[in-house]
């Protein structure tokens, strides 16, 4: 199925399969998780870009991941990425000890310019609050390679190890991340994340929510993927890995279960109820609503929905400014700088 990545074992693609399911599902699905390991503080770098809208700075962060697979057959091809072992986020600060929302992007969306935009940063910053742009694992600068067109080739991807501990990968920079974040003086750190960067607020919430080492005390899931097998599965309908994986006997139900250890469904919440949201457009083709319905139930909350689609999120004004008064009632929103 991913040829580019270096055979872990002997044996066909389906037995393949079949063992790695073993190794990711062998004591881990609980809280804690080894997957999911606590992070050591960061030694952050912060390089200044000059004002940002509202009064704010903007400083660039960098930091080494100390990140560890747990598959540890896996470490050497996996370390050997020299990029994606180097974290980076974009901050807009007041350094004034406000809240901060950390955005995390979608699938090749990496682009500081591009969170600007879809996550409307002046409007959080307006309202009183700090925004982090977060990169995901192999996204942008921890891409390998040149070009725009390697960001997020490699994740997620049908490569079972890759994406798993991209995932696992992730969470602990993210963690990370918070506890520089509250180091600094933020009173609050939470998630919103778009599409796969919804899928990954959701797992966030599921591995460390207030009170644990690098949590996230709130979660908005906006047009989240939720089930990777389910999408790979049906995007993949005509490609030719699904018909490399259908030849070799490998199922839908196959991939969900190799992908449970970090599907967002598979731990309780650790953010509690009321600071979990979950945004959805009607009109998704890409993540379809039965992905967002997954994560409601789970979650036991309802959706705010928007009669868009995925790219063209027509009419989610509502939903992002119900999203902000109920964190606002939950003493989460900063001072204002106008109503």
């Amino acid at each position: 199925m991913a040829p580019r990545t270096p055979r872990l074992q002997d044996g066909d693609a389906r037995e393949k399969l079949i063992e790695l399911t073993a190794i990711y599902r062998d004591g881990t699905l609980g809280h804690p998780s080894p997957v999911f390991p606590e992070p050591t503080p960061a030694r952050i770098e912060l390089a200044p870009q000059g004002d940002g809208p509202l009064g704010t700075q903007v400083v660039d962060l960098t930091w080494a991941s100390d990140y560890q697979p747990f598959h540890r057959d896996a470490r050497d091809y996996y370390l050997a990425i020299a990029e994606n072992m180097t974290c980076h986020a974009r901050w807009w600060t007041s350094d004034r000890g406000r809240p901060t929302i950390v955005m995390i992007h979608g699938w090749g969306a990496d682009s500081h310019w591009m969170t600007f935009r879809s996550f409307l940063v002046p409007y959080w910053l307006r309202h009183g609050w700090d925004v982090a742009a977060f990169v995901l694992p192999f996204h942008g600068a921890r891409a390998p390679g040149t070009g725009m067109r390697k960001s997020g080739a490699l994740f997620p991807s049908p490569n079972p190890v890759r994406t798993n501990e991209g995932f696992a990968h992730a969470i602990y920079d993210l963690r990370a991340l918070a506890m520089f974040l509250r180091a600094r003086g933020s009173s609050a750190v939470g998630a919103m994340g778009m599409s796969l960067g919804g899928y990954t607020t959701a797992l966030w919430a599921s591995i460390a929510g207030p009170g644990d080492a690098g949590g996230a005390e709130f979660a908005v899931a906006m047009i989240p993927a939720v089930s990777m097998s389910r999408l790979f599965w049906g995007h993949g309908e005509h490609s030719p890995a699904r018909a490399k994986a259908t030849k070799a006997g490998i199922t839908e139900d196959m991939l969900a279960e190799v992908f449970e250890v970090h599907a967002p469904t598979t731990r309780p919440s650790r953010v509690p109820e009321g600071r979990r949201f979950v945004i959805a457009g009607r009109g998704d083709r890409i993540t379809p609503p039965e992905q967002a319905e997954a994560l409601a139930r789970h979650w036991g909350t309802d959706i705010l929905w928007f009669e868009g689609g995925h790219l063209a999120q027509i009419g989610r004004a509502d939903a992002l400014r119900t999203v902000r008064r109920s964190l606002g009632a939950l003493a989460f929103e900063g001072r204002t700088f106008r109503s």
